[in-house]
């Protein structure tokens, strides 16, 4: 039975290696070069070789010296090439070379053979959760990407990107500058949405127009209801007219939440089934409002009044009286969700802030210095080729640990163990194909090892929300292993 187990593990690994192989060949790499016109004839440094200082190499393109980068390859790859002529080499053609690698990795969503199974399979096709993450660049580059405004600085970068939670797959990304609008991305890949598909967005992303045409899609939302829009319940004292037509003034009453909220105790849910919001009362949703605990009203009063100071604006009095509760919105059926379950579910949205987390912990994607703006921008694309790569990588090792050990490991730490062997595996991808099995093997089993999620008493990971099912482990008895 062991050596059964054993021989599907090796085949599923050998299977992914096949599916990296496809997306990062060197034929592949020098196709796009040639189409790109950064590649038009035989020079010291092939287009691999760049793919790997701009995007594997331990080394950032853009917060290095050239003295460094030109160091590391030759240390790296044995190429001698003076400081003249790599600054040369980092220009438009190369930005636009990585960037079709880039977008091409996206469409090839190698993880499609990856998902971890749910009991929530049946109703929930995908779960796609969008967000963005920024961060400041030099001010010189304030024409190409400027900032949010208020206190925030000048220049800035947001990258919008909607992540699908059992596949691993990252669904839409968009680079663009940081005063981008959330709300408008959000309306932009309307045409991606499935039927089936749960989506989960936070406030910046609200739009009556996205609600209602996720329904018309058959698809699912979950969302946090802004605290100024009115809500309206159908009202039973109808008044009509001598001609018996009922009075439009008549069929909605308004209700306000701060006076429900005033009648909850901390922690306590309340549910209105049928619901209309907006002026308009073109979306009738579900709503549930739940009432923070004292602990959690401080940290988000805290919170608030960072981000209005950080973006230099005043909160009303409406926002600031409703902070202590959280009010949510969706499409699903109480059948399907309880109350209870849509607060959890909504909870998985900060699975996409993990990402944004390993991107600047683990990867540095925000670190830059006032350099040439292209030089600057082969940074951000081989980051993000980096990025594609490294999450498919640590997606199959966290679906291969459930599948084989029953175990689920942490996103963070199988992070930093596949930020440890990346610059490996894309050599071994490009020059020794036959070896990437063998690299693999080595991340699953350190992610068994050192990788797994250290898991809390009454606090629920995203595989206890899904139902999936595995073997829980304390935090406890990992220290003592």
């Amino acid at each position: 039975m062991i050596a059964e187990e054993k021989s599907k593990l090796d085949e599923d690994i050998q299977l992914f290696a096949n599916e990296l192989k496809i997306c990062f060949s060197e034929e592949e790499i020098e196709e796009i070069a040639r189409k790109t016109g950064f590649v038009k004839r035989s020079g010291k440094i092939k287009a691999r070789e760049f793919v790997c200082l701009c995007c594997f190499m331990d080394v950032e393109v853009a917060n290095n010296t050239l003295v460094t980068l030109c160091t590391k390859l030759s240390a790296k790859i044995g190429i001698v090439i003076s400081n003249q002529a790599l600054d040369q080499r980092l220009n438009e053609r190369c930005v636009e070379f990585l960037k079709k690698i880039f977008e091409k990795l996206l469409h090839q969503t190698i993880t499609n053979n990856t998902c971890i199974a749910s009991i929530w399979d049946e109703y929930f096709k995908r779960i796609r959760i969008l967000d963005s993450t920024a961060f400041q660049v030099p001010e010189s580059y304030k024409d190409i990407y400027p900032g949010s405004g208020g206190c925030s600085q000048p220049s800035g970068v947001k990258i919008q990107l909607e992540y699908e939670l059992k596949s691993g797959n990252l669904v839409n990304v968009e680079v663009g500058a940081g005063s981008g609008s959330d709300n408008t991305f959000g309306s932009k890949i309307r045409d991606t949405v499935k039927a089936g598909d749960l989506i989960l967005r936070d406030l910046g992303y609200f739009s009556f127009e996205d609600f209602l045409d996720v329904e018309k899609r058959e698809a699912f939302y979950i969302s946090r209801l802004k605290p100024n829009i009115a809500v309206y319940i159908e009202n039973d004292n109808i008044e009509y007219y001598k001609n018996g037509a009922p009075r439009k003034s008549s069929l909605f009453k308004r209700i306000y939440i701060s006076d429900i909220m005033k009648q909850m105790k901390d922690g306590e849910r309340y549910e209105i089934k049928d619901a209309y919001v907006g002026k308009e009362k073109t979306l009738k949703t579900r709503i549930i409002l739940y009432k923070l605990t004292k602990e959690q009203l401080e940290k988000r009063s805290e919170k608030c009044a960072k981000n209005a100071k950080k973006k230099g604006i005043e909160k009303s009095d409406n926002t600031i009286e409703l902070l202590g509760i959280s009010i949510y919105i969706t499409n699903i059926e109480e059948a399907v969700l309880s109350a209870e379950q849509v607060h959890e579910f909504y909870s998985l949205r900060w699975q996409i802030e993990i990402v944004f987390k390993t991107w600047k912990s683990i990867f540095h994607i925000h670190g830059v210095k006032p350099v040439k703006i292209e030089r600057f921008q082969c940074q951000l694309y081989g980051k993000l080729i980096l990025l594609f790569l490294s999450s498919a990588v640590m997606f199959k090792m966290r679906t291969l640990v459930l599948e084989n050990k029953e175990l689920e490991a942490s996103e963070i730490k199988a992070s930093e163990i596949v930020h440890e062997y990346i610059d490996r595996l894309y050599f071994e991808l490009v020059k020794f194909p036959s070896r990437t099995f063998n690299t693999l093997k080595l991340v699953f089993e350190n992610v068994v090892k050192n990788g797994l999620k250290s898991h809390r008493k009454d606090k629920k990971t995203v595989f206890d929300i899904l139902g999936v099912r595995y073997k829980r482990s304390s935090m406890r008895a990992k220290i003592a292993a």
